[in-house]
């Protein structure tokens, strides 16, 4: 059975430029932001949808969320407004000890 020219497959190359250009939509972003120490739990950090430019609905939409570096999760984030707040009081010493700049 011969294929009409509508039904030949995609070559490898353009397969692999289409998955690259509907991936590339997609990234990672990366923010850092200064919390006082010892701040109230509820303490307002910023609004992470904001600084991305996206709206609340486009961070749910994305399923934004924190990854902490250690067991405790010191920020909380609200998906449906992009306020990022503290959830946990944090302890400089505690975190990082005696080394300076604590980061």
């Amino acid at each position: 059975m011969k294929l009409r020219k509508s039904e030949e497959p995609l070559p490898g190359p353009a397969v692999a430029l289409i998955l690259v250009l509907c991936v590339s939509g997609m990234r990672a972003e990366t923010a850092r932001y200064s919390v006082p120490e010892e701040a109230e739990r509820g303490s307002f950090v910023a609004n992470i949808a904001k600084d991305l430019g996206l709206t609340g609905e486009e961070l749910l939409a994305r399923q934004a969320r924190l990854v902490p570096e250690g067991e405790k999760q010191y920020l909380e984030l609200n998906q449906h407004t992009g306020d990022l707040v503290v959830r946990e009081k944090m302890d400089r010493e505690e975190l990082c000890g005696q080394s300076e700049p604590c980061l």
